[in-house]
């Protein structure tokens, strides 16, 4: 058995996978809501209390580990501890409290392991691959199953909450201010809309997944069904607008741990389809963890590509 831990912005979660015939299944999954996002200070820094809990939550899923016979452990991070300045300092209180070395990815490293973990298991062979996670969105253009670019937005559903957002959920003032800013950094930093193929829109992580079940929930469809049209993600943000006590409520049934980072994250899932002229959403299981364990036993010479 092979175990990964990542440590994400918003939530670390463990995940236990074996392998059969090349190929990972997931047998267990723990996720731990920390938050790590919200406990940032001005100086940019991961605050005492914040890793703290991060130490808490590695302590407890270590344990988990280290009752499974032959079961190897992937500690890796992405957003969460890449957009601090205090990066060393966690990382060596973590390894001197927990004995866990944990490996930061680069955005680009996150943005392709993405791609590596969703596409490969897929038939889709072009189109944009997004990652909207609580600290950084990663984007990646493929065409006929080559990458063309990879690129990683230091903006995610939490840091946009914690940005605009004072209540639960957000006011007509907030949600536009938000759309402003996301429209802002795509035109910005972004390649131009022409130089790529966005269609379909493949979204995977957390964010995906809630806004897949919101879906499901709001149109009364089959859990099979797994691609909506984008314009579900501008009914979504109108029902934030005209009925958000409804919204909540709906939120709270299919992903309460995200209730107050669902309409955010899909403001960038909105905004990313829109600016590059995406139709519809297509929604992998699959992502970062799977594209990062992949790789690592491949490195080690346990899994062939």
């Amino acid at each position: 058995m092979y175990c990964v831990i990542d440590i994400g912005s918003n939530t670390i979660r463990l995940v236990i996978f074996r392998l059969e015939a090349g190929v990972l299944i997931p047998t267990l999954s723990s996720k731990n809501t920390t938050g790590l996002a919200g406990y940032v200070d001005k100086k940019n820094c991961l605050s005492r209390e914040g890793i703290h809990k991060l130490v808490t939550v590695l302590r407890q899923y270590k344990g988990v580990v280290e009752m499974l016979p032959d079961c190897t452990l992937y500690p890796f991070a992405t957003a969460s501890l890449r957009n601090i300045v205090n990066t060393d300092q966690v990382l060596e209180t973590v390894w001197r409290e927990t004995g866990l070395g944990i490996q930061v990815l680069s955005g680009y490293e996150e943005a392709m392991l993405d791609y590596r973990g969703a596409i490969r298991r897929t038939s889709t062979a072009s189109g944009l691959l997004i990652d909207v996670g609580g600290g950084s969105t990663e984007l990646v253009f493929f065409k006929e199953r080559t990458v063309l670019a990879a690129h990683s937005l230091p903006i995610g559903s939490l840091t946009l909450y914690n940005h605009f957002i004072d209540g639960l959920m957000p006011k007509k003032t907030e949600l536009r201010a938000m759309r402003a800013q996301v429209r802002r950094m795509l035109k910005d930093t972004m390649p131009a809309s022409k130089d790529y193929i966005a269609q379909p829109l493949c979204s995977v992580g957390g964010t995906a997944r809630a806004a897949l079940s919101l879906y499901q929930n709001l149109e009364g469809n089959k859990k099979t069904q797994e691609e909506y049209h984008t314009d579900f993600l501008s009914d979504v943000l109108r029902m934030a607008d005209k009925e958000p006590r409804k919204l909540m409520r709906r939120i709270l049934k299919v992903a309460p741990e995200r209730v107050h980072t669902l309409i955010p994250g899909i403001v960038i899932m909105r905004s990313i389809a829109e600016f590059y002229g995406s139709c519809t959403v297509r929604t992998s299981p699959y992502g970062v963890r799977e594209g990062y364990l992949s790789f690592m036993l491949e490195k080690e010479g346990i899994l062939c590509d």
